[in-house]
């Protein structure tokens, strides 16, 4: 059963504000998986989790390139985007998974491929009022489930943020 926890973002300027904060819970290896619809603020939510380790390099989105990468002072953040990628054949075929165990790795439109991922956290970004975006934060084998106690803690701290106050069980 996988714990996750919910928390409402307010504005763009408060999702970059989540992602930032949460950003120093995760290390080379970790593997985040992006959902939500276009629009839904995924590259927003990198941008702040690159902000997060003082990177100083531009976000932007890689829908065409396919995949940017963030320097840091630790490791490289990998930002994948596979909303152009239709066959787990073709996303293998791109070698980006020999950059997993070195770099924290977020993956834009991952789901469709989350099978070729053993442990991951799935972020899911879903649209609410004008700018309110609700986000789930649910862990997808044991290793994130550390990570998921670690943002309760840092959502009870801002109660402002937290929309659900305990863990649902999946």
């Amino acid at each position: 059963m996988a714990k996750e926890i919910q928390i409402l973002s307010k504005s763009e300027k408060d999702t970059i504000h989540i992602a930032r904060t949460i950003a120093p819970l995760f290390h080379a290896g970790d593997l985040i998986v992006l959902s939500g619809d276009l629009g839904a603020g995924k590259t927003h939510f990198v941008k702040g989790f690159t902000e997060g380790y003082h990177s100083k390099d531009l976000v932007t989105s890689p829908t065409f390139s396919i995949a940017n990468f963030y320097r840091t002072n630790q490791f490289d953040i990998l930002h994948i985007d596979l909303y152009r990628i239709t066959t787990i054949e073709e996303f293998l075929d791109l070698g980006l998974t020999d950059y997993f165990d070195q770099s924290v790795v977020l993956v834009e439109w991952g789901t469709k491929f989350a099978d070729c991922f053993e442990d991951y956290m799935l972020i899911s970004l879903a649209s609410k009022k004008y700018n309110e975006r609700l986000i789930t934060f649910a862990g997808n084998g044991g290793k994130y489930e550390s990570i998921i106690e670690h943002i309760n803690e840092k959502s009870l701290q801002d109660r402002s943020r937290l929309l659900v106050n305990s863990f649902t069980k999946k």
